[in-house]
């Protein structure tokens, strides 16, 4: 794993925290359930992946609305640019 890779939900997790305003926001717990909208999640998706100069489809963020979900997806996209 890279140090980038490593940081990924570190970032991601603080992006949403600040972005949803919830300090309390934890890994596994839904976007949705804490009154996220889609438009809420492309939001959050700009500013990860402008961070991670790293682009995923939408669609595979909305189907996995968490901090780890999002991870997950970040950490593979990132691993098949290396």
């Amino acid at each position: 794993m890279t140090e980038k890779t490593v940081a990924i939900p570190d970032m991601i997790a603080s992006t949403c925290r600040d972005t949803l305003g919830f300090a309390d926001l934890r890994g596994d717990e839904d976007f949705f359930d804490r009154g996220a909208s889609s438009l809420t999640i492309v939001e959050l998706q700009i500013q990860v992946e402008n961070q991670l100069q790293v682009r995923v489809p939408t669609s595979k963020l909305m189907a996995a609305p968490t901090i780890d979900g999002w991870a997950g997806i970040y950490e593979a996209a990132a691993a098949e640019l290396a």
